[in-house]
């Protein structure tokens, strides 16, 4: 069987000459097809294998184990010496990563994981986060959305730790554009938002206290020019001086005659 190595770096291949007569023995002993780790653990590139009726590329394609001193490791699929296809990736500083790879980064479906305990699943794009994914912060926050060049832009949702969620535009990993805010006290803000605040037009509805609503604008997180309030009024109803009847709920939108109201408590005569 006639067999020679084809080496794109031929300096490199001439430091390996005795190396590569080791694993010429190797690929003799495995019917043209040298194992990668075996290349790997005598220092040899990697090279292509060119038979007499056959030409074949290693790991072109093929599932590899690999393992590196620092501890960290490979499993998965390669192509032209780079990782390429599905795979596994453990590192040494304790990050791991499963899903697709395209030219030695990753790229498509796949999961990120860091030792502090945070989790990113979705998209990539040449080693960064990019497309729609989940990631699961270390403080207990979770993002759902869409991301570019490895920040939340687009449209996404965040759930807080506190149980806050906003749900809308984000810009350059900041809250931008239409969204809602429900915070875990049950208020709740629909309007715009630039630089992570709210900015421009909206409605802040409360959950508790005099005021129902406010709609207006709003500059860096705070209320400007003229607000409309429509504000929550309670009713009594007496008999004589038996109370029959829970409060109710009324709203008006003069604040002065909604105050009036409130103030006065209405008798009404029994039938």
């Amino acid at each position: 069987m006639e067999i020679w190595l084809m080496e794109s770096r031929m300096e490199e291949a001439k430091r390996y000459t005795l190396r590569t007569a080791a694993c010429m023995r190797e690929l003799t002993r495995e019917n043209g097809i040298m194992d990668y780790r075996t290349a790997r653990e005598i220092g040899m590139p990697i090279v292509e294998v060119h038979m007499k009726e056959n030409l074949r590329t290693i790991c072109e394609a093929r599932q590899r184990n690999l393992q590196w001193s620092d501890g960290s490791s490979y499993e998965g699929e390669w192509k032209d010496d780079n990782r390429h296809g599905k795979g596994f990736s453990k590192w040494s500083n304790g990050d791991s990563y499963e899903g697709e790879y395209k030219d030695d980064k990753k790229n498509g479906k796949g999961i990120l994981k860091w030792p502090e305990g945070d989790t990113y699943e979705g998209e990539w794009k040449e080693d960064i986060i990019d497309g729609t994914g989940t990631y699961n912060y270390e403080n207990g926050d979770i993002y759902t959305g869409e991301w570019s060049a490895g920040e939340r832009h687009g449209k996404g949702v965040m759930t807080f730790a506190n149980q806050d969620v906003y749900d809308g535009e984000w810009k350059m990993d900041c809250k931008d554009g239409k969204g809602t805010m429900k915070y875990h006290n049950g208020d709740v803000y629909t309007g715009q938002f630039s630089k992570g605040m709210m900015h421009g037009k909206g409605v802040f509805e409360y959950a508790a206290g005099d005021v129902l609503k406010s709609i207006g604008k709003w500059k860096n997180g705070n209320k400007i020019g003229f607000f409309e309030d429509i504000v929550r009024v309670s009713k009594q109803v007496y008999y004589g001086n038996e109370e029959v009847a829970p409060s109710d709920e009324d709203t008006v939108t003069d604040a002065a005659a909604a105050r009036r109201r409130k103030r006065r408590k209405v008798s009404v005569s029994p039938a």
